[in-house]
């Protein structure tokens, strides 16, 4: 067992969001994952982008959480959970309430995310 306090996750400013890493591949001895919670706030937004390799799956913490997905519409409730396929372009052009996601990443590769519209 191993208790890992939230002051000590990873804080990381992205463009439209803040990630705050949990675990790492070297945390639980499996490669490729990742776990993080990332935070967004009104006003942001997030560049569609999408993953060559890696899968994310949300889960909602705080909501709504609305995103765009391969063009549609998409907004998590508190507790849903979302299966992001690699390739599905995703973000969020208009952020309009404040949302917390945690995200599971399964076979992360390293500068596996392609930008489309980064500003």
């Amino acid at each position: 067992m191993r208790l890992i306090p939230h002051e000590d996750f990873r804080e990381v400013r992205g463009d439209g969001y803040l990630k705050r890493i949990m675990l790492e591949a070297a945390d639980i001895g499996v490669d490729g994952v990742m776990m993080q919670e990332v935070e967004f706030k009104a006003g942001d937004r997030v560049a569609f982008h999408f993953h060559q390799v890696t899968r994310e799956i949300f889960y909602c913490l705080r909501g709504p959480a609305p995103f765009v997905i391969n063009g549609k519409p998409t907004v998590m409730r508190e507790g849903d959970c979302l299966v992001c396929e690699p390739g599905d372009v995703h973000g969020n052009p208009v952020i309009e309430n404040d949302f917390r996601i945690l995200v599971l990443k399964v076979d992360l590769k390293d500068h596996d995310t392609v930008w489309l519209d980064r500003q």
